[in-house]
């Protein structure tokens, strides 16, 4: 059965031929197996790539490990936070970064067309999120300097391809890739352990290509397999199906505040907000604010005061008194939410001749009663 080659092969042919890289040949033998029907008459070229593939991978892979400390990339983090891609090959990765910010990396149908990070800046609302676009990673392959990548991010967002036949398979190699390099893939950042350098870095699995015809399939087996270990977002890059909601998504999952500044006699600056952690103390913001409002822990008790003196809440502390005896027997958390007291008519002889303010007991019950009563608003008021 013949081969019928296409000519944009033959094309591809001679630029291997001529490249000299190895990252440029490997480049185009995937581009050349993309490229080639898939029958039986190509069933011998097809293991020919493959094994050409392979080899040049572990030829790539020896040098990597000989390469100096100084060959490595660095991404210096800009914006409100840095959140990196991982992924398997052809997943998608650089479609999500072109997707969400102006970055304009190279997105093709065959795999390792990333070669180096990427970096594009995420708007949202009124702060900007640095994407770091990453090349792939595999059972047999991966960069040795992304781990260090990985270990500076804010956030991890693992993107595998939900039409991939192989989906389970490939997602598993990135778990184990990274394992080798002690990074572990978890719900929430943890200390990395001094005495065995293992880096434990929040992750969030997002499943790219929904548009896709194994999308659903794809989608219940990574559930299963990874649900309860990892959150799981899904969306499609190209078709833009989802992208505004992932924006938002990122947002939530950074768990980072935005202090609003404001200048006594002026108004508040809402266009440049200050970014910190969830949790993060008011000593915290104010070295973020300015660095010489705290310099060592001994400030503390000169700067926290003057700090509330002047740009805190004036509170009338018998009337702070007066709410917590109010709320106490409720036995609720502060700002759990909203206690709706009800004002009861006292009638005598069919007339109305006082009032009763009732509080309700039970914080729980008086949700669901005003959620029963007051879901939907009445036609006629």
């Amino acid at each position: 059965m013949p081969a019928n080659l296409p000519p944009q092969y033959f094309e591809a042919e001679k630029r291997y031929r001529e490249a000299k890289d190895p990252k440029d040949k490997l480049k185009i033998l995937h581009e050349m197996f993309a490229i080639m029907p898939k029958h039986k008459g190509t069933d011998k070229l097809q293991a020919d790539l493959k094994a050409k593939i392979s080899k040049l991978k572990k030829e790539i892979q020896q040098k990597k490990k000989a390469t100096r400390r100084g060959d490595q990339y660095f991404v210096e983090k800009q914006g409100a936070a840095q959140v990196v891609l991982i992924g398997p090959s052809n997943a998608g990765k650089s479609q999500i970064l072109a997707s969400l910010t102006n970055a304009t990396p190279e997105v093709a149908a065959y795999p390792y067309t990333t070669s180096r990070p990427l970096c594009g800046m995420m708007p949202f609302e009124n702060i900007q999120v640095q994407l770091v676009d990453t090349p792939p990673i595999g059972a047999e392959f991966m960069e040795p300097w992304l781990a260090g990548i990985v270990r500076n991010a804010d956030l991890v967002y693992l993107v595998v391809d939900l039409g991939s036949e192989a989906m389970l398979q490939e997602t598993q190699a990135v778990f184990r890739k990274l394992e080798e390099y002690k990074i572990l893939l978890e719900p929430e950042e943890g200390e990395t352990n001094p005495l065995d350098g293992i880096a434990h870095k929040r992750t969030i699995i997002l499943g790219n290509k929904s548009d896709l015809p194994l999308f659903q399939s794809n989608l219940s087996i990574l559930k299963e397999s990874y649900g309860q270990r990892l959150p799981i977002f899904h969306l499609s890059a190209k078709e833009k199906v989802n992208t505004e909601e992932l924006k938002r998504y990122i947002f939530d999952s950074l768990k980072i505040l935005r202090v609003y500044t404001k200048t006594p006699g002026k108004k508040a600056d809402f266009d440049d907000p200050v970014i910190l952690k969830m949790g993060s103390t008011l000593l915290e913001a104010a070295k973020e604010i300015h660095k010489d409002f705290a310099t060592a822990d001994d400030d503390r008790a000169i700067l926290l005061p003057a700090l509330v003196e002047t740009y805190g809440v004036k509170v009338d502390q018998a009337i702070h008194e007066e709410v917590l005896a109010r709320v106490a027997p409720l036995n609720i958390a502060p700002y759990k939410g909203f206690i709706q007291p009800r004002v009861v008519a006292v009638e005598e002889n069919g007339e109305i001749v006082d009032v009763r303010i009732e509080h309700p007991e039970d914080f729980v019950a008086h949700m669901l009663e005003l959620d029963k009563r007051y879901s939907f608003l009445p036609l006629n008021n």
